[in-house]
C-alpha cells in the first residue's frame, strides 16, 4: 500500500469507480497502490498544505483514507469501496484499533465498525487537535485543554478531564 503523487491528466485517465475520493476543484491528485490483485485507486484534493492519510486496520483488511473534508474505506481482500463519506469539516486524524476505527475532525468524532459502517458520532465540545489509544481508552485532546475519555467499544465517555497523559 503506498500513495504516490500524480498529475491531473493522470488521474483523469483512472476509471470513475476507482476514484475514492474527488474534489470539485481539485489541485493535488495521487494514487493508492494496493498491489497487483487490487490495483489503484485515485484521490484528489485542492490544499497544498494537507496531506492524504491512510491507516490499515490492525488484521489488513481495510485501508482508510482520508484528506480535507473526506473519507474512504477499501476492502484489501476484494477490492469494494466500503465507504466514501464526505465529513462536515476537516480531518484531524484517524486510528485504527483491533475492532473499530476512530476518526476525529475539528469538530466531531466518529467511530466505525469493522466494516466501515458508523457505529457512534458525537459533536466535540471544542475543536480536537488530536488522539491517543491508551489501554482499553481513546484519549481526544481539544484546543481549549480539554482532554476526553473515550470507551471505544461501548461509545461512552469516562470522564471529561483526564490529566497526566501527553498526546
Amino acid at each position: 500500500m503506498k500513495l504516490q503523487a500524480i498529475d491531473e491528466s493522470e488521474f483523469n485517465q483512472i476509471d470513475a469507480s476507482r476514484k475514492l475520493i474527488t474534489h470539485q476543484h481539485p489541485r493535488q491528485f495521487a494514487i493508492i497502490d494496493l498491489g497487483n490483485e487490487l490495483g489503484r485507486y485515485g484521490i484528489s484534493w485542492n490544499s497544498d498544505l494537507i496531506e492524504p492519510m491512510l491507516k490499515l486496520s490492525p488484521d489488513g483488511q481495510i485501508v482508510w483514507v482520508g484528506v480535507e473534508q473526506k473519507l474512504a474505506a477499501i476492502c484489501t481482500i476484494d477490492g469494494q469501496t466500503l465507504l466514501i463519506l464526505p465529513l462536515t469539516c476537516y480531518l484531524v486524524q484517524m486510528l485504527t484499533l483491533d475492532d473499530v476505527t476512530a476518526v476525529i475532525t475539528e469538530e466531531e468524532l466518529l467511530i466505525f465498525n469493522r466494516r466501515g459502517s458508523i457505529r457512534y458520532s458525537k459533536a466535540l465540545p471544542d475543536i480536537a487537535i488530536g488522539m491517543s489509544a491508551i489501554d482499553e481508552y481513546l484519549v481526544i485532546k481539544l484546543q481549549e485543554g480539554e482532554t476526553l475519555l473515550l470507551d471505544p467499544q461501548t461509545c461512552t465517555f469516562k470522564q471529561t478531564s483526564f490529566v497526566g497523559h501527553n498526546l
